[in-house]
This record gives structure tokens, C-alpha cells and sequence, in this order.
């Protein structure tokens, strides 16, 4: 019975158990080579293979991030990403040799691999995150996330500037975490962060487990829940929790052990990816663009103005919200920044009139036609 007892201990205080990867972390494309010899074909359709999970995952914004520049570098640093493959034929033309095959690509291994996740976070513009974890008696949490993402290469603003929100009313992130995070997007956007992430640790120690009485050891246990906030328009784009347990003799180190085991868990099996996932979406299909256009008088020029956006290049779509007086509300969905996009719609002429960018707050855009 002592022995299932001390089973049951190890195994509730294990920090992590790595699970296989997931079926759909594997595509299966087809690609043909072509190189001086076989061996060079068959390397070039391997090659081939890694640059189409890459543009799976990313669909290159070659014109805004010098994709191409950088694509040698993702491909040399994802070679082990073709899992297995088979040729499908072969064949060789005068000296020249061409190659069919039908590789098994890990987007795993293309997703983690760092300098993928570089061209990403450039494609984003490198957004600036703030991590506000609430925790009673340190920040333990807070430092193991922000730890995770600097070494991801996420630009994590500055300490001092955290430290001195965290003071804020504790109603503030509880209203985040039941759902109302706009406060919180608000806060990020004072201290310039385009994305927030907040949450609370809930840290106690375990009690009635006589093994670790009887040794004088003591079991902390931590339970943090958060929110992933994109502050430019309060939505909440991840919202995840995990748990965790540590032993010690203090009691108080236990706790912020477990605490800091519990944000290694979140940050590696869950909210990392779904981070990442959220960025992959907004570089594929397009961030959305709330708009306000001031001096459109007539139907006919409102109508003008709207295909003025249409026309930028990287526009998905635009949906007009409504047309009252003198104003224009739109929605442009729209693959690149604020700034890219005021750049083509700046100085923009509609007949004897001229649309001038007036303001830009997150996603939000004033535009004045004069």
C-alpha cells in the first residue's frame, strides 16, 4: 500500500509527460526536383517539399518581408522536416535528371523551428506583448512566461513598465479573465503593447498526505488560468489554464515551484500554439480594420471612396458598416499593418478630393477627404 502511495505521489508531481504528436502535425504533398544527378533532383524535391509545408504554415508575404531573402535560411534550418518520402518516378534528359516523390512533412517540426517562427513574427510586425500575471507573494509565473517568449524572440516590454501596472485594481484582470477584457486592452495600449497577457495564480498547500508529513516535506500546489488579449481591439484570442504541484520543505518555496511548473506546462502544451495560431491567421487571411472616413457627402462617393481600399494591394475584403451625414464606417480586412495600409490609401485622390490619414489607434483608422 506504501509503495502505490509513493506511486501516486511521483506520478501527481511529475512537471510534464510528453504525449506524441498529433496526426495532423504531418502533410503529405507530392513535389518533383530537378538537379545535374539523381541525388541532386531527389535533395531539390526535398527542398521543395520543406518550402510548401513553409508556405502552408506562412503563405510568404514576399513584398512586405523579403521572404525570399530569408527562405534558404528556413529551408537549411528545417531539413529534418521530411519525415520519409518515396519516389514516384524518375527519369534523366540529356544530363539533366527530374524527381517525383511523395514526402511526409512534419509541421512540427517547420512550426517550432525558430528561424520560421522569426519570419512570422516580422511578417506581424514583431508585436509587442505585456505580461501581467497576478500572483500573491511573487512572480513566478509571470517570469517563466516571459522568459518562455524572449526566447522565442517575442518582444516583451519592458519589466519596469509591468511592474508599475501591477498595483491596478485586482477587479481589473478578474473582469478580463470572466470575459470583459477591454479594460485590459486599454492598459496595453497606454504602455504600447499590442498584445496582452494577463491572469491569476491561485497558490496552497496540500494537505493530508502523510508521506510527505511524515518526511517533513510539504506539497504546494498552483493553479494558474489566462488570458491572451489582442489590445488593438479587446478581442481575447486564447484563454487557457493549467495546474501543477511541487515539493519542499518551506512550504512557501513549494508553492512558487509549483506555480512556475504550472506556466512551463501552459506555455508548452497549450498557449504557445495557440499564440502562434492566432498570428498564422492573421498573416494568412488578413487583420480586420475598423475605418472611419470623414467628407463623403453623396452615395456616389462613398462608393468611391470604399473602392479606393479595394484597389490597395493586400486588401481581402471591405464591408461598409454604415453611411450617415458625412461619414464613411468600414471594415478592411487586410493582409499587412496600419501602416502599410495608410501608406496606399495616404495622398489618394478621388476627383478634385484627397483622402489624408488623420489618426491611427490599434486597428482603428480615421481617414479626412479634403
Amino acid at each position: 500500500m506504501k509503495s502505490l502511495a509513493i506511486l501516486f505521489i511521483s506520478l501527481f508531481l511529475l512537471p510534464g509527460i510528453v504525449f506524441p504528436q498529433p496526426e495532423d502535425q504531418d502533410r503529405k504533398v507530392e513535389v518533383t526536383g530537378e538537379g545535374p544527378s539523381r541525388i541532386a533532383a531527389l535533395t531539390d524535391a526535398k527542398r521543395n517539399a520543406i518550402e510548401q509545408g513553409i508556405g502552408t504554415m506562412l503563405r510568404s508575404q514576399t513584398e512586405v518581408n523579403n521572404f525570399i531573402l530569408q527562405k534558404d535560411q528556413v529551408i537549411t534550418h528545417c531539413q529534418g522536416a521530411v519525415k520519409r518520402y518515396k519516389v514516384l518516378s524518375e527519369k534523366e534528359q540529356d544530363g539533366a535528371w527530374q524527381v517525383h516523390i511523395q514526402a511526409v512533412v512534419s509541421m512540427g517540426t517547420i512550426n517550432s523551428d525558430l528561424m520560421s517562427l522569426k519570419i512570422l513574427l516580422n511578417s506581424m510586425d514583431k508585436p509587442r506583448t505585456m505580461v501581467l500575471i497576478r500572483e500573491q507573494g511573487g512572480s513566478n509565473a509571470q517570469n517563466r512566461i516571459e522568459d518562455y517568449l524572449l526566447r522565442k524572440g517575442f518582444d516583451i516590454v519592458d519589466a519596469a513598465q509591468t511592474a508599475a501596472l501591477m498595483d491596478v485594481d485586482p477587479s481589473v484582470i478578474t473582469q478580463a479573465l470572466d470575459g470583459d477584457p477591454a479594460a485590459v486592452a486599454q492598459m496595453g495600449k497606454q504602455k504600447g503593447a499590442e498584445y496582452m497577457i494577463v491572469g491569476l495564480v491561485n497558490k496552497r498547500i496540500m494537505s493530508g498526505v502523510s508521506l510527505i508529513s511524515d518526511s517533513g516535506m510539504q506539497s504546494g500546489q498552483a493553479s494558474l488560468t489566462v488570458r491572451v488579449i489582442n489590445c488593438s481591439n479587446a478581442r481575447i484570442i486564447a484563454s487557457k489554464s493549467a495546474n501543477s504541484a511541487a515539493i519542499h520543505i518551506s512550504g512557501e518555496t513549494a508553492q512558487a515551484q509549483a506555480a512556475a511548473k504550472a506556466a512551463d506546462t501552459l506555455m508548452d502544451n497549450q498557449l504557445f500554439e495557440a499564440i502562434i495560431g492566432s498570428f498564422k491567421d492573421t498573416v494568412n487571411n488578413g487583420a480586420s480594420f475598423e475605418v472611419t472616413v470623414q467628407g463623403i457627402n453623396s452615395y456616389s462617393m462613398q462608393k468611391e471612396a470604399t473602392a479606393v481600399f479595394e484597389q490597395c494591394n493586400g486588401v481581402v475584403s471591405v464591408n461598409r458598416r454604415y453611411f450617415s451625414g458625412q461619414e464613411l464606417g468600414i471594415t478592411v480586412l487586410f493582409k499587412g499593418s496600419a501602416d502599410l495600409l495608410c501608406d496606399q490609401v495616404n495622398g489618394k485622390t478621388m476627383g478634385n478630393a484627397v483622402m489624408k490619414v488623420t489618426q491611427i489607434a490599434g486597428n482603428r483608422i480615421s481617414v479626412q477627404v479634403q
